[in-house]
């Protein structure tokens, strides 16, 4: 398994558990809201209801609502020290692909894990197309695929 399928299943696990939770959360508001809008319709309409025990269902309610979202931001807070992790080392080189440009409109993006492993991602842009690249890095050094003399600046730069 290459280093890029194991950084895209990691980001892509993490996304999916921050889904679930949401969903979970989002079901379970949305019960609450339609018990509160009933409770509501019922004391509008003049019909016995106990106020002392709504409010306290309520305050249970509001409660276990704010420990889900403490519980959610604490996920998330995991998550993206998962991807601090994955993606501790980065930068980004602009430069011009050929010498008859300005503007440094090609870029390459270097984004590795502790390890100085990841890719590069290259967007070369040459006349009227721009072509992507996407190469692997294997502890700082080229992988399968030999990168261009930026690419290796951004890889450099961002190990600094």
């Amino acid at each position: 398994m290459t280093v890029e399928s194991e950084v895209a299943i990691a980001v892509g696990v993490g996304g999916l558990l921050l889904a679930v939770v949401a969903l979970a959360i989002a079901v379970r508001t949305a019960l609450w809201a339609k018990r509160l809008r009933g409770a509501e319709q019922a004391l509008l309409a003049g019909e016995p209801v106990d106020l002392v025990e709504f409010a306290v269902g309520m305050q249970a309610r509001m409660e276990r609502i704010e420990g889900d979202a403490n519980r959610l931001r604490d996920e998330v807070v995991s998550a993206l020290g998962t991807l601090d992790v994955l993606l501790r080392h980065r930068a980004i080189v602009r430069y011009d692909a050929t010498g008859e440009e300005e503007g440094r409109r090609s870029t390459s993006l270097a984004l590795l894990d502790r390890q100085g492993s990841g890719i590069v991602v290259s967007a070369v842009h040459a006349g009227a197309s721009t072509s992507v690249f996407v190469k692997d890095v294997l502890r700082g050094d080229a992988g399968s695929v030999a990168l261009t003399a930026e690419e290796q600046q951004a890889v450099t730069h961002a190990l600094r």
